[in-house]
């Protein structure tokens, strides 16, 4: 081989890479315009009314296309909703990360799941407003959707936030504790979503506001009920009763 025909073998090489790299990178890209389409469609439809082909229509691909990217409008759904909650857990983390205080820490990570959901109504509408059982919802392997790794992963925020606040009032607690506080907190913010989402003609004071009066009177209530279980002979051992 002569010293001319090496940077030719070289440069063909870092064109075929490119050629790869792009190829990839429009793969990636027809993937998230089809995600967030089936969002959208999702959002205001259900998993019987939606089809592939709608899907494929909007995005101006063909059925084809699409099924190469997800074999089943299942799969598809339960990708939308691994994705809406990959988003939100990455948000909270990074909430996390930036609290040292763990009090403020819980309220902020409440806060910022109430906002993200005000900011993205679509996305919680498709993850937590289908309608379907829950055998509509499991995985081809068997596994739920609530039993997943980004499921429990996003739950587990909650809980640790839970049970660090538990702990800085000096409250020792067991993991069934942090998870059932976290569990209220949970359904209460949830209320606080679903309520304008399901009752858009009601016309509700702001959703953030009414969010943040929410999560500050149960944190509020929390640490007065511990405040007042220092008093007792169990203290610091804290339970349910503790909050009830």
């Amino acid at each position: 081989m002569t010293d001319v025909e090496q940077p030719k073998t070289a440069q063909g090489s870092t064109r075929r890479f490119q050629h790869r790299a792009r190829q990839e990178a429009d793969k990636q890209a027809l993937r998230v315009l089809i995600l967030e389409t089936a969002r959208r469609e999702f959002a205001s439809g259900t998993l019987d009314t939606v089809s592939i082909q709608r899907i494929a229509d909007a995005i101006g691909y063909s059925k084809g296309t699409v099924l190469k990217y997800f074999p089943t409008k299942l799969l598809l759904l339960l990708a939308v909703k691994q994705q809406n909650l990959e988003d939100v857990a990455e948000r909270l983390e990074r909430v996390r990360a930036r609290n040292s205080d763990s009090e403020a820490r819980l309220r902020r990570v409440l806060e910022t799941y109430i906002d993200y959901w005000v900011d993205n109504p679509d996305h919680f509408r498709s993850l937590y407003s289908m309608a379907g059982t829950v055998e509509d919802r499991r995985f081809p392997d068997g596994v739920y959707f609530g039993q997943t790794a980004i499921a429990r992963r996003s739950f587990e925020i909650f809980v640790t936030s839970v049970a660090e606040f538990l702990a800085s009032h000096g409250a020792r607690s067991t993991p069934a504790l942090a998870q059932r506080l976290a569990t209220a907190l949970l359904s209460a913010a949830h209320g606080v979503i679903s309520l304008p989402l399901g009752t858009p003609t009601m016309q509700l004071p702001d959703v953030r506001a009414t969010g943040r009066l929410v999560i500050e009177n149960l944190i509020d209530s929390f640490a007065t009920k511990l405040g007042a279980a220092r008093n007792t002979a169990e203290w610091p051992r804290v339970s349910i009763n503790t909050f009830q």
